[in-house]
């Protein structure tokens, strides 16, 4: 139908053109009553039309690709202001965790369940406590259903389940785990597969919990079967709110496949990372008081997932990148077991009682990890993610000649098409989480790879919003831009106090107004955000009529609501409050999401000891301990810690008064 109503339209147009060349009343005159001069003056009037239209199709293409420009900018500064925002964060992570480890370190007897990776009690410990023997299913449930051996209905009639949002049961899910941690434990680090059978493999970049994003791969490319099989690049948890679901298929099908579906370790499968980015709070919400034996089900298998997947003894595959010391003999013969988290190098208990680390090995893990690509030649640390390294085409060239390979396949990078290419094309990533950031902040995608080792790049957006695919792209790229905006607007309003510092010193007249280029430093430094602040300032802040910025304009510019008693301390607790949940998740050692008695003791006593200050005794710890549980239910939830300062601050101000 529509091919033919496109010939009707041609046939029509055609019809017109031949009216118009033969003449009519209305039209130009015939030809017959012509003069000379008359046909100069037409010919001159066509030629000024013809010269009109030309100028005018010349200024609208010049506006077209304007306004794209412009868009493009827009764009760039968006997806910059998301990563940059998103590094920044792990960063901060790491150096709590650091932090902690310090504490851990100096108090080897403190909290012990947090360093339960130490000497061999830790897999009776995990044993112990994800036994789903200890687990009863209620009469009255009617939620999914999961035995063993797994068989590819089951997986289908899971599917369908999670699209209605059902909750597998905590018996059947801890059933899984420990057969999943059995098999996973068989598994080398290093897995070697090859493509002769199926003639071709499909890998998987980063999903963070998006069930939509894996069943969209499902139904473009098919279930995986040992004529389809697939390798998972790691980071499957976290960040999204479907990370359980999203692992309980992936664990279903390795065990239904061994030996055609592979799962690569991400740096998010790492049980301090969970604490920070969602998938401990998700555990608490799905399950309860179960959440802990759930926790360390988990945490069981994520210590034995395998690290790195080679295709055909020609491509590597690996969640992060590699470094100058890659050497895949000396990592196959990591006890990776012993990495709870890869943070963290094991400290291994000796007969003598001394204990061991082993820093070259931790170093290969966590650059295998958390490393990422960069233009220039060399290897460096990775200052702007806090871990793992930058390496260059140089570092990629020696190690792929090195062990015989032609190309690395690595993920932990989103990427505005899901997918990017670097280094003479030999370091592929690959990102499947769509709309990672905001609803069209990016594109999900997956490579096929065939026999003849050529990519085959798929991309897809999996969004419930299907109004959105059909938004201009102006409205799409304002949306997101918004989103980032108000991120980026709330990181400023939760660092007004040292930003107004800085602002200040630059202005001591106090006329409330200082250069460009001072603003943008001052954002620059105390933010820790290398962003475009000059091309951000009118999206930011207001400017006089002879070039100098407003700086107040920036905490009332964005709808930010800062009227609030006690601004300072409030301040404070918004700026840090992923740092004290953070805290709060670690303190939580038994995943409960709520701190008992006991455990807030234990964390005071903890600081107390590693901060200098003298021993608190158990009337000053019960004081501490009555004040944050505010409703006095004998456990702390998270907004009663986050209160609990507010009100300790204002008690201490009413005092000094």
């Amino acid at each position: 139908m529509g091919c033919a109503g496109s010939t009707v339209i041609d046939e029509n147009e055609h019809k017109k053109l031949k009216v118009n060349h033969i003449g009519s009343s209305s039209d130009l005159p015939q030809e017959k009553h012509l003069t000379p001069l008359s046909i100069t003056q037409l010919d001159s009037q066509r030629r000024n039309s013809s010269g009109l239209q030309l100028r005018a199709t010349l200024l609208i293409q010049r506006w077209f690709r304007r306004w794209r420009a412009e868009l493009e900018v827009r764009r760039r500064c968006t997806w910059t202001i998301f990563q940059t925002m998103e590094y920044a964060n792990e960063n901060e992570q790491l150096k709590l965790y650091n932090f902690f480890n310090e504490i851990l370190s100096n108090l080897p007897d403190a909290f012990d369940a947090m360093q339960n990776e130490k000497g061999g009690g830790m897999a009776d410990n995990i044993s112990k406590l994800a036994d789903p023997a200890y687990v009863i299913i209620e009469p009255e449930y009617e939620g999914p259903n999961l035995t063993l051996p797994v068989d590819i209905q089951q997986i289908k009639d899971l599917i369908e389940q999670f699209k209605k949002h059902k909750i597998l049961h905590a018996k059947h899910l801890l059933t899984l785990l420990l057969e999943a941690r059995k098999k996973f434990k068989k598994l080398e680090n290093v897995q070697y597969i090859n493509t002769n059978i199926a003639g071709k493999v499909t890998i998987v970049g980063d999903l963070h919990g998006s069930l939509d994003d894996l069943l969209m791969i499902f139904h473009k490319n098919g279930l995986p079967s040992s004529d389809n099989p697939y390798v998972i690049n790691g980071d499957f948890v976290d960040r999204g709110p479907a990370s359980v679901e999203v692992s309980i298929i992936l664990f279903s099908l390795f065990l239904l496949y061994p030996n055609s579906f592979y799962l690569n370790r991400g740096n998010h499968e790492d049980i301090i990372i969970n604490k920070r980015y969602g998938f401990t709070t998700e555990l608490v919400n799905k399950y309860g008081v179960l959440a802990n034996r759930i926790a360390k089900g988990f945490e069981g298998v994520f210590r034995v997932l395998p690290l790195i997947t080679v295709v055909d003894k020609s491509i590597l595959v690996c969640h992060g990148g590699i470094s100058d010391i890659t050497d895949l003999e000396y990592i196959n013969n990591i006890p990776r077991e012993q990495y709870a988290s890869i943070m963290r190098p094991p400290h291994i208990q000796l007969e003598d009682g001394t204990e061991e680390v082993n820093l070259v090995e931790w170093r290969q893990m966590l650059d295998l990890l958390w490393s990422d690509p960069k233009a220039s030649l060399g290897c460096e640390p990775n200052t702007f993610r806090g871990g793992g390294t930058y390496f260059g085409p140089d570092i990629t060239n020696n190690i792929l000649e090195k062990h015989g390979f032609k190309m690395l396949i690595r993920s932990h990078e989103c990427k505005r098409d899901g997918y990017d290419v670097v280094h003479g094309g030999k370091v592929i990533t690959v990102f499947s989480a769509s709309n990672y950031y905001e609803q069209g902040s990016n594109l999900g995608a997956y490579i096929r790879l065939p026999s003849n080792h050529k990519p085959q790049f798929i991309q897809f957006n999996a969004t419930e919003n299907s109004a959105s695919h059909h938004e201009p792209l102006f409205e799409r790229v304002s949306k997101v831009e918004s989103s980032a905006l108000r991120d980026l607007r709330t990181r400023i309003f939760a660092n007004e106090g040292p930003l107004l510092a800085g602002f200040h010193e630059m202005d001591p007249d106090k006329t409330g107004y200082i250069t460009l280029s001072d603003w943008a430093d001052c954002l620059r430094e105390t933010l820790n955000l290398d962003l475009p602040w000059r091309t951000l300032r009118p999206k930011l802040a207001e400017v006089s009529t002879d070039g100098k910025v407003k700086y107040m304009s920036c905490f009332t510019n964005g709808g930010i609501e800062a009227n609030i008693a006690n601004k300072q301390v409030t301040e404070t607790i918004y700026r840090q409050r992923n740092t004290l949940e953070t805290i709060f998740r670690i303190l939580d050692t038994d995943n409960s999401g709520f701190l008992t008695r006991d455990e807030l003791r234990g964390g005071c006593e903890l600081l107390a000891k590693h901060c200098g200050s003298a021993r608190l005794s158990s009337e000053e710890l019960e004081l501490i301990v009555d004040t944050m549980d505010i409703n006095r239910d004998g456990e702390v939830n998270f907004n009663e810690f986050l209160e609990s300062f507010r009100l300790v601050d204002s008690k201490f101000a009413a005092l000094t008064q």
